[in-house]
């Protein structure tokens, strides 16, 4: 196929995973520095596998050796020794009563098992296997083991879940020696146990997930320890830290992150947007800090709080102590926590930042030993301040979610947080292949932020998943009802964000609300652009932004050496709220038209400089929902003419290159019927842009009538510029059809109109390359596009030079040189999967798939083909590129022997093609020729037609999912 116009499209792949938390947690020494007595040794053990794995309801038993750290220090070769026979005697224990070891991390063990009283028993015997060795040498060795049973997700021989944290969280608090098991578990064996063995309730104890209370029993038996100081549990240590009722829910990796951050620096303050989840994942960060050696970890919630001036007797109070009344009550506060080895969390410092600051620059100063770690939506700006902007918890790529299955859907963060607390309200809820995708875009639309979520999945007791996603709109109305023990501002959406609202002045509140004109971001220049007014000049639009994202209200991402700007959909949805209120809709609207078609003039502009079609692509992938939404506004309010210089200005390549071209057609056809008549530049411009994306998806009749039309109104306008693109598009568009002497006269007058482009040439000379083609004239094609591809560099213009190769190696294929088209694309195909060029790169893989196919190399054809349609149908689905794929496929099934399944793909691919007024060029032709001609010989012509027809009724989806059977 060749590539009339330089092509370069994006797509973002994500893909979603939890982070695993089957591994104990290394126990830190308080409050910040971590040193755990799980170490690695040497050399990885290596896991044993017992496939296959249990599954559904499991009996989870993990290990560590007590103080392994200091043993290693002081013996290494004794403890390498003494850590081989600890892992022999693990292995046979738990393989020898059914269990099965599916994870070790460094001396940890993680084994499951279909019963609970197995894994009782291989703890047992574990202990009295270890007690029997001599260990002397390392002045001896013993395990701590905790048991617990419940469901967990398994996948790729590993757990992950809730259930997976409690086991490890229980055996965080034991000690050497012990074994301790749940209440759960403990239910289980009644009755079961090993003989002389019992279990010894130790009553319910605090796990550092922070979540309900677990009964701990103590496993009691000849041949091991039975005495031990109280467990490490949160009740037994220096804390006040507050039960949380849910569990934590995907954020393993930050709280790492974060930890070592407190590691290095004294102060920490999370930052980010309203739900984000800054609270519990400082809690959780506090409780993994908390092992009793300090002096504690307390929690200071300054929510409640409206005045400053009580941050210190709060925090006093907190922390129990009571201050003098002579003095500064900071300077007493600092005095008594000089000497102590403490970790302070600050929470919701946002409305008392210059308080709270203040107090805690005074701590940070006089306490060395104190560590700070602060929750709020802007930094606290203090010496010494580490920030950390919270992200919120993965969800699926939007183009990723069609077929998203619930075992994959699982895998990502904010899917698992609605599956479990969908649960906890409704215990009948389950996630399944057929609502993952729709809780997928839920989770979307919300933007990742875990109390929206929430808030969300307790509705599923009133509305299915689909009702849900339909109401979100409502969101404000719909997302209400948290739980009544959370700050009210925690119960609704609305609450939250207002909770935001009311912390910002004038200036940022008018900023806020005129940002929400946009869907999907923005830059500075456009902030600027449709915030700024008579009552908000630039300057200070400049400043409400950076305030606005310092308060987590605007988010800051890079995009290239830049940034661009967005609100978080919720977020948004309040702004475009406060937008109507305040009844400035429409005179933001106007503004953020005249911005977007002022943008694409500068780089219409900048195009007849740089050839650098690229650069309207790129802009339109960025600013797509935003020029949507602006041709609509103009569209529906009547300044039709606005909307039409901006859907002209956008470039009708960029639709194209965009896999957009249905979309752009419907809309220049709207505006064609919109504009006066004698708007003939305009309407130039749209006939171009219907010409063009005809000849993409290869309607050609359909695009030589745009052609012609686009000419008549360039002439009708006088403008010289206007005439030249238009004959250019009518001499391709004519060549398409065979008018070879229509063609060859267009560019000829468009040659003569006097212009001081410099790329002017540079775009004829890309036309008669074209021409050269679609004549028959392959070697003068490949010499055209030999100096085009020369040229093209010159100007620095490599994506429009990897376009041209493209063509060069389509007329190479047409003169028989098909091994020199194939190394001609394998050369620029890592180029192009680097700049991710969508429409370009899968034009090119197509290609490529063809060209093997040609030569016989059909298993790399049938790879290329597969990648296309799993990876890029997205790309394609507007396009003609989807059933070519197909097609080309097909062949190779064909020749690999199965010929039905090649049928019906065929019968897919021609009636595609036809639907959608299509015409195979060459590379196509030849597949189709081909392909053809080996069913015709292969099956009865009844058969054959009976096989197409079944093929034609195939929806793309379908025919996607047939391509890609295995054999």
């Amino acid at each position: 196929m060749t590539h009339p116009q330089v092509r370069t499209a994006g797509r973002d792949l994500v893909s979603c995973d939890l982070p695993s938390v089957a591994a104990p947690d290394p126990v830190p020494t308080p409050p910040i520095a971590k040193s755990g007595t799980v170490s690695a040794t040497p050399e990885p053990t290596p896991v044993l596998t017992n496939p296959p794995l249990p599954s559904g309801t499991v009996t989870f038993a993990f290990t560590d050796i007590e103080g392994s750290t200091q043993r290693w220090e002081r013996n290494r070769p004794a403890m390498q020794d003494a850590v081989r026979r600890h892992d022999a005697v693990m292995y046979a224990c738990i393989v020898a009563h059914g269990g099965h070891v599916f994870k070790t991390i460094g001396d940890a063990f993680c084994a499951s098992f279909s019963r609970a009283e197995d894994a009782i028993a291989a703890m047992l015997d574990a202990q009295r296997a270890l007690a029997s060795e001599d260990f002397t040498a390392v002045d001896g060795l013993k395990i701590r083991a905790a048991v617990h049973t419940g469901t967990a997700d398994e996948r790729n021989n590993d757990y992950f879940g809730p259930t997976v944290n409690r086991v490890a969280r229980l055996l965080a608090i034991g000690h050497g020696g012990q074994v301790l098991v749940s209440g759960v578990t403990a239910d289980l064996v009644q009755g079961t146990l090993p003989p002389q063995a019992t279990l010894r309730d130790i009553g319910e104890h605090r796990l550092r997930d922070l979540a309900r209370p677990e009964h701990v029993h103590q496993l009691l038996a000849p041949g091991i320890e039975t005495e031990f100081p109280p467990l490490r549990s949160l009740d037994a240590l220096p804390n006040n830290l507050p039960r949380i009722p849910t569990s934590f829910v995907g954020r393993e990796a930050q709280v790492a992150e974060i930890t070592a951050l407190l590691d290095a620096h004294q102060l920490v303050t999370l930052i980010g947007s309203g739900g984000i989840g800054k609270t519990r994942t400082s809690l959780q960060v506090a409780a993994n800090l908390l092992d009793g050696s300090g002096d504690g970890v307390w929690f200071i919630e300054l929510a409640p709080l409206s005045n400053g001036d009580y941050v210190t007797s709060t925090i006093a109070q907190a922390l129990g102590l009571t201050l003098p009344a002579e003095g500064e009550p900071v300077e007493n506060l600092a005095r008594a926590l000089e000497t102590k080895h403490t970790l302070l969390v600050f929470d919701n410092c946002e409305h008392l930042i210059e308080a709270t600051g203040r107090v805690v620059a005074t701590l940070l100063r006089r306490c060395p030993n104190v560590h700070v770690l602060a929750s709020s939506r802007q930094a606290l700006g203090i010496a010494g301040e580490q920030t950390y902007r919270l992200p919120s918890l993965d969800v699926p790529a939007e183009n990723g979610t069609g077929a998203l299955a619930a075992r994959e859907a699982a895998q990502c963060a904010a899917i698992a947080l609605f599956t479990e607390r969908a649960q906890g309200v409704d215990n009948r809820f389950t996630l399944t292949d057929e609502n993952a995708p729709i809780v997928a875009d839920i989770c979307r639309r919300l933007d990742g932020i875990p109390l929206a979520i929430e808030l969300a999945a307790a509705r599923v007791k009133i509305l299915s998943p689909r009702q849900l996603r339909e109401r979100l709109d409502e969101r404000f109305r719909v997302l209400t009802g948290g739980s009544r023990d959370v700050l009210p501002r925690q119960q609704t959406l609305r609450a939250l964000i207002d909770w935001s609202h009311d912390l910002l002045d004038e200036r940022e509140r008018t900023l806020f609300r005129r940002l929400g004109i946009f869907k999907n971001g923005f830059t500075l220049e456009g902030a600027v652009a449709v915030g700024s007014a008579d009552d908000l000049d630039e300057l200070d639009t400049f400043d409400a932004l950076a305030s606005l994202v310092d308060k987590s209200l605007v988010l800051a991402e890079p995009a290239g050496d830049s940034l661009r700007y967005r609100l978080l959909e919720s977020t948004r949805a309040y702004a475009s709220e406060k937008l109507d209120a305040a009844g400035e809709r429409t005179r933001c609207a106007e503004r953020h038209l005249e911005y977007l078609r002022h943008r694409f003039a500068l780089l219409e502009e900048r195009l007849e400089h740089t050839g650098r079609l690229a650069d309207h692509h790129d802009a339109l992938v960025t600013e797509r929902d935003e020029v949507r939404a602006a041709l609509d506004f103009a569209l529906a309010g009547g300044d039709a003419r606005r909307g039409a210089a901006l859907l002209v200005a956008a470039r009708f390549h960029a639709w194209s290159s965009a896999a957009l071209e249905n979309e752009g057609i419907a809309r220049a056809e709207s505006y064609l019927a919109a504009i006066p008549e004698d708007e003939h530049l305009l309407r130039s411009g749209l006939w171009r842009a219907i010409a063009s994306s005809s000849s993409n998806l290869l309607r050609k009749a359909r695009a030589l009538e745009a052609a012609e039309r686009a000419v008549t109104c360039a002439r009708d306008s006088g403008d010289g510029m206007a005439l030249f693109g238009a004959l250019r598009q009518f001499s391709l568009a004519a060549a398409r059809t065979g008018n070879l002497e229509a063609a060859e006269a267009a560019i000829a007058e468009a040659e003569l109109i006097p212009s001081d482009s410099p790329v002017r040439h540079v775009q004829v000379l890309h036309t008669r390359s074209i021409l050269a083609t679609l004549r028959g004239d392959p070697h003068a094609a490949l010499r055209a596009h030999e100096n085009l591809i020369r040229e093209f560099y010159s100007l620095g213009n490599d994506s429009d030079a990897r376009a041209a190769t493209g063509n060069l190696a389509e007329n190479a294929h047409a003169t028989g040189d098909t091994l020199r088209a194939i190394a001609l694309l394998r050369d620029i195909l890592p180029a192009l999967r680097a700049e991710d060029n969508g429409h370009l790169l899968v034009t090119i893989m197509g290609n490529l798939a063809a060209y093997l196919a040609a030569v016989d190399a059909f298993p790399e054809a049938s790879a290329i083909a597969r990648e296309i349609l799993r990876e890029h149908s997205g790309t394609a689905a507007e396009s003609t590129f989807l059933a070519v794929v197909i097609e080309t496929l097909a062949l190779s099934i064909a020749a690999g022997g199965d010929v039905a399944r090649a049928t019906i793909l065929e019968g897919y691919a021609d009636a595609a093609l036809l639907a959608q007024g299509c015409t195979r060029e060459l590379t196509e032709t030849t597949t189709h020729k081909r392909l053809m001609a080996l069913l015709s010989e292969k099956l009865a012509s009844d058969d054959l037609a009976r096989l197409l027809a079944e093929g034609a009724a195939l929806s793309p989806q379908a025919a996607i999912a047939l391509a890609l059977e295995e054999p």
